[in-house]
């Protein structure tokens, strides 16, 4: 379907539904929104920028909506596009600054104890010490951009950012438990400069961070690695989190006993999510029509995952500037294994 055709589409599907002698333009006003977020905040999706796909939202909206031959599922998707969540560049460095301003300094303040004073310049000249020169800021994976990260709050310090899920994975691969890796980094938070005749500050706490965590599979490891073996306290920082990844961050924070901290900056709830793991929440009317669509879609052209509701089931409508994660229903953003489906929000996968 172009652009134009869903164009005429949604006039004709205004035009029926009269409510008096006056057609109603609840189908337009849906259209025209997307519209004006796809030329301002949704105005770069990076996956879509390759020659292989369409960098106009708009486009690739007529072409989703066109692999759907009945019109009811196809208004429901016109429908479904407004309920996806899109976090741009712009929404990220905000993610990253109340990641800092809020959850950092509330944290660095628990740890050093320190409470406000009248003398609000000297609390904050401590807080900012301690940030600046004691505090290592590190991902998780590399979906999380900790450059980009220590740009927008005018981070300084420690040179080397480790994705911690990397240095996990060869920890593990070595014999034994007290391994060189480990060794070489409990060194490198004592003198980061690795120079002995001009020492820097030594690390004393430790920041993960993560932009999406779904379930929680990819980053727990590596979070509770660090935990055990670094001999520093941990924040864990997850951007924006869904809530089977809550629950066991949860857990593992209980199961820790103070040394891991667990701060999402934006927590979904189930109610937010489509499939079996909202387990009875409903945030949206068009819920329940929606999982059936999507499973319909799942059996008459199959995706490639196990589960019309993407990853472990997860169900969520999220999308960022950069990619989709693979927790987000497939039929935003897979090409299903037929190869024909023309997915809204085209995801590069991390394995082939």
């Amino acid at each position: 379907m172009t652009l134009e055709e869903l164009r005429a589409k949604v006039r004709e599907w205004d035009a029926k539904n009269t409510g008096g002698q006056v057609a109603t333009s609840y189908f337009q006003t849906i259209l025209n929104e997307l519209d004006y977020h796809a030329t301002r905040e949704w105005r770069v999706y990076l996956p879509a920028q390759h020659p292989d796909f369409n960098a106009s939202y708009m486009e690739r909206l007529a072409s989703w909506i066109g692999n759907l031959a009945d019109e009811d599922d196809q208004k429901l998707f016109l429908e479904y596009a407004l309920h996806i969540s899109f976090f741009s560049h712009d929404d990220f460095v905000a993610l990253y600054r109340t990641a800092l301003d809020r959850e950092v300094t509330r944290w660095i303040a628990c740890q050093i104890g320190l409470s406000i004073q009248p003398d609000i310049q000297a609390f904050q000249d401590v807080i900012q010490k301690t940030i600046h020169r004691h505090t290592w800021f590190c991902p998780v994976t590399d979906s999380m951009d900790i450059n980009e990260f220590y740009k927008a709050n005018h981070l300084q310090g420690v040179g080397h950012r480790p994705c911690f899920a990397t240095l996990h994975m060869l920890a593990e691969m070595c014999d034994t438990q007290d391994t060189v890796l480990t060794s070489n980094l409990v060194h490198y938070m004592k003198n980061s400069s690795l120079d002995p005749s001009d020492p820097s500050p030594p690390i004393e706490y430790l920041v993960l961070l993560e932009d999406i965590v779904g379930s929680g599979t990819q980053c727990l490891d590596a979070v509770k690695w660090a935990v055990a073996n670094l001999g520093k306290p941990v924040l864990f920082i997850p951007l924006i989190l869904c809530p089977n990844g809550a629950d066991a961050l949860r857990i593992a924070e209980k199961q820790l006993g103070g040394r891991l901290t667990v701060r999402p900056i934006i927590e979904l709830c189930r109610g937010d999510l489509l499939g079996p793991e909202r387990q009875g929440s409903q945030n949206w009317n068009k819920t329940q029509e929606m999982e059936a669509l999507a499973m319909y879609c799942h059996k008459n052209n199959p995706f490639n995952y196990s589960s019309a509701f993407g990853y472990r089931d997860t169900g969520s409508s999220l999308v960022t500037f950069s990619n989709t994660p693979d927790n987000t229903l497939p039929l935003v953003h897979d090409r299903a294994r037929s190869g024909t489906w023309k997915p809204l929000f085209p995801r590069v996968y991390r394995d082939s």
